[in-house]
């Protein structure tokens, strides 16, 4: 840590002194250039004076020079031909009309530019500017004097940097020792500690895991303990016994599942006699690994007897509990599905078949064979209803629906629903009502139209001759409600918690007079969930049932 801080420390101040070199070094060398610049500049500007008031070429020849340190002076005709140049023959010069501070002098009266001289032989300050009578008269001088100026600054500057460099060394290894120092003599075991403030909280949970860990050390000594600790927020039950089918270890699962607080030392025989249970334990006793399923209470558990050795001899054995309770009603239901699917096919599949059969062998009067096919029909039609709500159950539970919603008007849509069954309420004179304003819902159409196609179906087939549904729609802040109510038979308390399960009728002969599916509700409930929202039904036998539906964001 220490040489760490130590190389930081330098490393900083090591690109501070680099840093101010350069940043120096070149305002130095910008300084003296643009100094430079400006003088040539001046000469220039003096020069063009001396032109333009009538000094003659030929007496120019005073800025003829063969001094290297002197400013070489060009004047250049509009068409680019050298007319007089002080470090050479005229004749001898190529067509200045390409470069750049002739063209900028030519269009604005001034130009400059920097680039190498082959006649100089160095990198070149070029200044020109427009004389009275059109020529280009070009100042220019190397920029190397600059450089000879700056390369005898650069020693003092580099000097100095090495002065920094040797102080920031010594002031390093004087920080570097303050700031450790503290941190070596740190004594933990006395509480009169002398540190840091930004430490203080590091020293005290430093000091706060050190009793920690002198408590953890005690309780892992013991081997049981030790797996306790392991396996003690396990979701699954585990057991550990010896040869002899004592308890070694039974994490809280094990526990919770055969509601024993203090199983080792305990016999497991007498933890549980279930006898499938204890031939597993003897089994596994007996080196045989084995599994079986194994009802406690509510709850189902898959049970894993694993024999342990050592060194090639039986030990004892690991008795691994895992709750499929949730697995295993999923089984059950599916069962039961399946039973009542094939209950509820078979029974129009029975009368189309003997009705056909009927018909086929000639056994019907000719009277009827049209209320046989009526039958047919009207069974076929049954089996369809149950195809298709199988289906779209189907489709929710392998969530296969998606959420495609869009903006309706609800009441609209409550209307075109009740005008498709307009005809079916007024075979038994059922006056339908809808109650509500016309306000729009973000929900998926077709889902919606299948709920209330549900829900006003069930209470026009349920309900009493000469009866009502009311159909209430509703919309409180972000809190939209869908109420179907009738003046029907009713459910009666004990039916109510099942109504919603998939074939569950509350009256099932009536049931079958209506043709109902038991499947109504079920898809009712599993819109509603697909929505987000909650469905609630109120009910008396022979005083009406109420279903009414929230939705959350409508």
């Amino acid at each position: 840590m220490k040489k760490r801080i130590y190389i930081s420390f330098f490393a900083l101040v090591l690109l501070c002194a680099l840093l101010l070199s350069a940043s120096v070094s070149g305002i130095i060398y910008n300084a003296i250039r643009n100094r430079e610049m400006d003088a040539i500049r001046d000469r220039a500007n003096l020069a063009a004076n001396l032109l333009n008031n009538s000094v003659r070429a030929e007496g120019f020849s005073d800025f003829n020079s063969h001094d290297s340190d002197a400013a070489r002076i060009t004047i250049i005709a509009p068409d680019g031909t050298v007319l007089l140049d002080n470090k050479a023959p005229a004749v001898f010069l190529e067509d200045h009309s390409d470069r750049d501070e002739f063209r900028q002098a030519m269009r604005t009266g001034r130009g400059e530019a920097i680039r190498y001289s082959v006649t100089l032989g160095a990198e070149t300050y070029y200044y020109a500017i427009r004389l009275d009578d059109g020529n280009i008269l070009r100042v220019s001088k190397t920029m190397d004097r600059i450089s000879g100026v700056f390369t005898a600054v650069l020693p003092t500057i580099v000097g100095v940097a090495a002065l920094i460099l040797l102080l920031s060394i010594v002031v390093a290894r004087r920080l570097v020792k303050n700031i450790i120092d503290p941190l070596n003599n740190i004594n933990f075991d006395s509480d009169d500690t002398n540190v840091y403030d930004e430490l203080l909280p590091y020293v005290k949970k430093i000091d706060q895991q050190k009793s920690e860990i002198a408590s953890q050390i005690v309780m892992l000594k013991n081997r049981a303990d030790t797996i306790e600790t392991i396996t003690g927020n396990m979701k699954e039950g585990l057991i550990l016994i010896d040869k002899a089918g004592i308890v070694l270890v039974a994490n809280k699962s094990a526990s919770t599942a055969f509601a024993q607080k203090d199983m080792p030392g305990k016999s497991i025989r007498h933890v549980c006699r279930d006898i499938d249970f204890s031939s597993g334990v003897k089994e596994c006793l007996s080196g045989v690994n084995s599994e079986i399923v194994f009802v406690r209470g509510d709850k189902v558990y898959s049970v894993y007897f694993s024999s342990v050795y050592d060194g090639g001899e039986l030990n004892g054995g690991v008795i691994f509990l895992h709750d499929i309770s949730e697995k295993h009603e999923a089984e059950k239901q599916r069962r039961e599905f399946s039973a009542n699917v094939s209950h509820e096919l078979k029974t129009p599949l029975t009368t189309i078949s003997a009705l056909s059969e009927m018909i086929e062998n000639g056994m019907a009067k000719e009277g009827d064979i049209k209320v046989f096919a009526g039958k047919i029909t009207l069974q076929s039609q049954r089996l369809i209803n149950i195809i298709e709500d199988i289906i779209k159950l189907s489709e929710f539970d392998e969530d296969k629906i998606f959420a495609q919603f869009t903006e309706f008007d609800l009441y609209d849509l409550a209307l075109s629903v009740v005008e498709i069954l307009r005809e079916k309420a007024d075979e038994k004179h059922i006056a339908i009502e809808i109650i509500g304003e016309h306000f729009p819902m973000t929900a998926n159409k077709q889902m919606i139209d299948e709920l209330l196609y549900n829900l006003i179906d069930n209470a026009i087939k349920y309900n009493m001759d000469n009866g009502s549904v009311t159909i209430m729609l509703s919309k409180e802040n972000e809190l939209l409600k869908i109420a179907v109510a009738d003046t029907g038979i009713g459910i009666s308390p004990e039916d109510q918690s099942h109504v919603f399960e998939r074939f569950y009728r509350a009256d099932k002969s009536r049931s079958k007079k209506t043709g109902g599916t038991g499947l109504g509700l079920s898809i009712v409930k599993h819109i509603v969930g697909h929505h987000g929202g909650k469905v609630a039904l109120t009910s008396d036998s022979n005083m009406g049932t109420t279903v009414e539906c929230w939705f959350v964001g409508g």
